[in-house]
């Protein structure tokens, strides 16, 4: 004759099952969401290996007043957009966006072009990688990695300007 406690789990062990096998199922599904967000960072940064980063094609000389029409981002000279660009400003950017994968996650590439306003010429251009999204559903904003990094991008275009007065 077996005891109840000795004929298997019971009905008690049972139901402690339920959250042993809801935490296991919960870990397996946000692995999956961060697995798939690491493949894809890693896919970013093997295409920004590649051909990412910024290329100058042609420096610029620039007075001070045209540096001023331009602005500044963090200390350093800005690049504004064609619609934002002042009359004056001696260059511009255009953005163009192409996305390589649709959906969750968003992956794109994107080609800064910037322009010499006189000419329309490119004289420098930057090519970034994003990655946006593929994270556990939540409520929270979705997170993204890019490559390179914004802060580098508007470092490397200060090597297209050449400051009147000095001799580089």
């Amino acid at each position: 004759m077996q005891l109840p406690c000795q004929a298997g789990l019971g009905l008690i062990g049972w139901l402690l099952m339920i959250p042993v096998v809801l935490v296991v199922v919960l870990i397996a599904v946000i692995g999956f969401y961060e697995g798939r967000k690491t493949y894809w960072d890693s896919k970013v940064r093997e295409m920004c290996a590649k051909d990412g980063g910024v290329q100058i094609v042609a420096r610029l000389r620039v007075s001070k007043e045209e540096i001023q029409s331009l602005g500044t981002v963090g200390g350093m000279i800005g690049i504004p957009a064609k619609e934002l660009a002042k009359p004056n400003a001696p260059v511009y950017e255009v953005l163009k966006i192409s996305d390589l994968r649709d959906g969750n996650p968003r992956v794109s590439r994107s080609e800064l072009l910037v322009k010499r306003r006189s000419n329309e010429a490119t004289v420098a251009r930057a090519i970034i990688y994003a990655r946006s999204g593929g994270d556990f559903p939540s409520h929270a904003h979705p997170t993204s990695f890019s490559c390179p990094e914004f802060k580098s991008i508007i470092s490397d275009f200060q090597q297209l300007f050449i400051m009147d007065g000095t001799s580089k």
